[in-house]
């Protein structure tokens, strides 16, 4: 099964001031599900966020709380 590489979500929390990388997924679909199963596991839960192939940090990104 070929997935669209044009970018990546990542799945990370914010409760160190690193922001810890939980996850990296291909789709949305899959990200949303991993932050599903383990945003119980962080008090102030988890972020989603979509990075496109190449990205910046000036560039911006989208980001999703649960």
């Amino acid at each position: 099964m070929k997935k669209n590489r044009e970018s990546v979500w990542i799945v990370q929390h914010d409760e160190t001031p690193h922001n810890t990388v939980l996850g990296v997924f291909a789709t949305a679909t899959e990200a949303a599900e991993y932050a599903d199963a383990v945003h119980v596991n962080y008090a102030d839960g988890v972020i989603t966020t979509e990075f496109p192939i190449g990205f910046r940090f000036e560039d911006g990104a989208v980001r999703y709380r649960r």
